[in-house]
């Protein structure tokens, strides 16, 4: 007698796309919640909140002129965000250090990145440290690269911060760790939202963090065909 048993089928790529993003999706939650609750008060994160019928991407209307900058790539090379005319920048403040938000919202520009397709070329992804004591250029240029190596990474500098600041609703502050040591052993709690920066250097858009990867890819190409 045959056996009716047959082997159970291996997982395909489309399963093992759809578990990876669903992986994300979760950490993305938890890490949210981590934030609300550990934030200090001081410091708004914008979330996604359903129950305010809040999807999560935030229109700038009229369109923000902001300021121009340089800062130090992670080549040592200046960077000024003015060299982007023509194609539109999602950017980001984070640091190194981080182990929450910046980690996943730098897999998410890989993600959103690779959604695009073709039109990936039309768009830059920059994640700027607000780190100036600890994240180098090398040290940036070594974190980003295991996300994704068309990720530009910017070491911070403060004269620039105090002048772009109000651009941006920056605000960042030094948190001691749990252990209570002093010195470079500190957490920083920074602004979390991606900024969308249009080809004219306008602000057009925010997304604030845990915001569906579809969404803000539906939101991006329609700007681009516009």
């Amino acid at each position: 007698m045959s056996d009716n048993t047959s082997p159970q089928p291996t997982p395909t790529n489309s399963r093992l796309m759809l578990l990876g993003t669903l992986l994300v999706g979760v950490i993305a939650t938890f890490v949210v919640l981590y934030a609300l609750s550990n934030r200090p008060r001081n410091l708004a994160t914008p979330v996604v909140d359903l129950s305010q019928n809040f999807d999560g991407v935030q229109p700038v209307n009229p369109p923000k002129q902001v300021q121009d900058f340089t800062l130090v790539s992670q080549n040592g090379n200046p960077i000024s965000l003015s060299d982007y005319r023509g194609k539109m920048v999602l950017m980001v403040f984070g640091y190194t250090n981080c182990d929450d938000v910046c980690p996943v919202t730098l897999l998410q520009f890989k993600q959103i990145r690779q959604k695009l397709a073709d039109k990936a070329d039309k768009i830059a992804f920059l994640f700027i440290s607000v780190d100036p004591q600890r994240d180098t250029p090398t040290v940036i240029g070594d974190y980003v690269k295991k996300f994704d190596p068309t990720i530009t990474g910017l070491a911070g500098d403060a004269k620039v911060f105090d002048t772009i600041k109000n651009d941006y609703d920056l605000e960042f502050v030094q948190v001691p760790r749990d252990d209570g040591t002093a010195g470079t052993s500190y957490g920083i709690s920074h602004t979390p939202n991606p900024f969308l920066i249009d080809a004219s250097g306008k602000m057009v858009a925010t997304y604030a963090f845990g915001t569906d990867l579809g969404l803000v890819v539906k939101d991006i190409t329609s700007r681009m065909d516009t």
